[in-house]
């Protein structure tokens, strides 16, 4: 496996990680449906990140 593959996951859970945490920001921040919407989908991100770099292992 090649380097890029290898960083793919890690890659996808850091993205997935900050972008969860700025849609908690929105949320406090009166923003409340881009918030939600936006912490579900970056916190699938996470997750498919963790599960590929869980799987690699």
């Amino acid at each position: 496996m090649d380097k890029k593959q290898q960083n793919a996951p890690k890659t996808g859970l850091i993205i997935g990680v900050c972008g969860f945490i700025a849609g908690i920001f929105l949320i406090f921040s009166n923003q409340i449906i881009i918030g939600i919407a936006g912490s579900f989908a970056s916190a699938g991100i996470a997750i498919k990140g963790y599960m590929d770099l869980k799987k690699l292992k």
